[in-house]
């Protein structure tokens, strides 16, 4: 597993800017997934996108439990630093 916030922000922005008209990675960091307009498609895409990023299955319904770019980054974090100390 592995976990790059820089690599994933950017995945992630690259995405939304594509499927979002007026998506700025600098002003949306903290809108949320469904008020940026993102539809259950995108919230699918959205988790194939972390899933390729950190090699784990990740289920789509992470874009409403963690509901903007940061707090997800911060959920993966979190995630990631509890298996590097386990490990």
């Amino acid at each position: 597993m592995k976990f790059c916030r820089q690599t994933l922000t950017e995945d992630i922005s690259q995405y939304l800017s594509e499927a979002i008209e007026e998506f700025s990675s600098e002003q949306h960091l903290d809108t949320s997934f469904s008020r940026l307009g993102l539809d259950s498609t995108g919230h699918v895409q959205l988790s194939t996108i972390v899933e390729d990023h950190t090699q784990t299955e990740i289920e789509p319904t992470i874009a409403f439990d963690y509901p903007t770019i940061n707090s997800l980054l911060q959920f993966l974090e979190g995630k990631y630093q509890q298996v590097k100390e386990i490990a």
